[in-house]
């Protein structure tokens, strides 16, 4: 079937940018983009009435954790280290209260409360979503069935979904007094490794291809150098992508220095990980004092010249006291970046527009982090990232991943320039239509592939058991 999106102002992408079209028009047969212009005079078999919308191109999220962090929403927040000092930033919500909710959270909790993520995903506009699982802290000792599990929620949502399960050697905690602990995993590491690359080779390509895999060791201080290398070869063998924790809190840098005697970049390249597959999610603390300027030439020329993507998460950084120092220094030195939300709320347009005034703030520039350099992250970075070409543009061959967003509201209008619209006004709420592959699964703001009151009172019904064996 051909379907055309008329009369909206549509980001069409040029080659090099997203180019405005202010009375512009996409038609697509099956999951194909197959024109994007200003007029189609060709047949088609339904028309979807843009008017008073923009048509932008499917977000890529490319972190995030969907499994827990719903249970730590009003639990989590507003809490720090009694050191209160840049070093200690993020100890008791990384090493202490994350853990412990993990453990607490049983397998039911986990798929319904992926279900409400991917249902809130898709609501804001996010078409491909990049969902890292958890290893032995949730849910039956590291069993892949419920990695299984949360893949098919995505699967039957609609969403285009990336899923990597996690595997490490050792995991860490904090338990008030002293440093963190780093334990082994007791030889449970490497099985568990094996079972994810397992998942990866058998998932990867389901749903009409929708659902790809990747693999995803850890933390990059709970990685051994073995496990990181095998990482590396199995990404040779499969073609998979890999994703990893790192640059997260200044005691992981200390951490991999300590016992590595490399900075975590020299770690990350010595190991084979770097490369135009390999994402480094958080990439917050990548040197001693977290600012980008400090980065040896040999550390930078090795991100960029590997064509690494950095994928950046802003509000969960400044919601724990932290600020990325910054985008735009990684911009200027030509490091790849892409964009995330890690945790809630999973709207992108919050990351966006975060990402965008932390950065202003941080390099005291109101030209620093430009609103369509920031699109960019959330779309054709995302799509750098994963080596997919075919994703977060509006282009002839693309995909049929398509958003519309109202701007006929007071909110919006008028609206001169879409690009600032979208990322210091808009938000999820905005959003009016969500097609993923060439199928609508959001319509006038609502989902249509998830009986969401009924998922969100057995959320509810999970929180209740979750927050039980916590003390609260």
């Amino acid at each position: 079937m051909r379907t055309t999106i008329r009369n909206g102002t549509v980001l069409a992408w040029q080659g090099e940018r997203h180019e405005v079209l202010k009375r512009g028009e996409v038609v697509f047969e099956g999951n194909e983009i197959t024109f994007v212009g200003e007029a189609y005079e060709g047949a088609v078999d339904e028309v979807v009435d843009a008017t008073g919308r923009l048509v932008i191109p499917g977000l890529i999220n490319g972190h995030l954790h969907v499994t827990d962090t719903p249970f730590t929403k009003g639990y989590l927040e507003d809490t720090g280290s009694s050191a209160n000092t840049a070093q200690a930033q993020n100890f008791v919500s990384l090493y202490k209260i994350l853990p412990e909710v993990r453990h607490a959270t049983d397998g039911d909790a986990q798929v319904v409360a992926a279900e409400c993520a991917f249902a809130e995903l898709a609501r804001t506009g996010s078409t491909t979503v990049v969902e890292l699982g958890y290893d032995y802290e949730v849910g039956g000792d590291g069993d892949i069935v419920l990695t299984e599990r949360v893949a098919d929620v995505a699967g039957k949502m609609g969403l285009r979904c990336y899923s990597g399960p996690r595997y490490r050697t050792k995991h860490y905690g904090y338990d008030g007094d002293g440093p963190v602990f780093y334990r082994d995993y007791d030889g449970r590491g490497w099985p568990r490794f094996e079972n994810c690359v397992d998942f990866c080779e058998r998932f990867n390509g389901r749903y009409d291809d929708r659902l790809r895999t990747m693999l995803a060791p850890g933390q990059v201080d709970t990685c051994d150098a073995d496990i990181l290398e095998a990482t590396r070869q199995a990404a040779d063998r499969t073609g998979l992508p890999i994703q990893i924790h790192a640059g997260q809190s200044p005691n992981e840098y200390q951490r991999v220095l300590s016992t590595q005697g490399k900075t975590t970049v020299e770690y990350l390249r010595d190991t084979g990980l770097l490369g135009s597959d390999f994402i480094i999610g958080h990439g917050q603390c990548m040197t001693a004092d977290g600012d980008m300027n400090s980065m040896s030439a040999d550390e930078v020329a090795a991100l960029r010249d590997s064509e690494t993507s950095i994928c950046h998460l802003p509000w969960v950084k400044a919601r724990r006291g932290g600020v990325i120092n910054s985008i735009q220094k990684y911009q200027d030195l030509g490091i790849h970046q892409c964009i995330g939300t890690d945790t809630y709320p999973f709207d992108l347009f919050n990351d966006m527009r975060f990402g965008a005034v932390v950065c202003k703030i941080v390099e005291a520039s109101a030209e620093a982090a430009l609103s369509e350099d920031v699109f960019r992250m959330a779309t054709v970075g995302g799509a750098e990232a994963l080596n997919r070409p075919d994703l977060g543009r509006l282009a002839v061959g693309c995909k049929a991943d398509i958003v519309t967003v109202r701007i006929d509201t007071p909110k919006a209008a008028p609206v001169y320039d879409p690009f600032k619209f979208l990322v210091l006004t808009a938000s999820g709420d905005d959003i009016d239509r969500v097609i993923v592959d060439g199928r609508t699964i959001v319509d006038g703001g609502e989902v249509l592939t998830l009986d969401v009151p009924d998922a969100v009172r057995r959320l509810n019904e999970a929180s209740e058991r979750v927050w039980a064996r916590l003390d609260l």
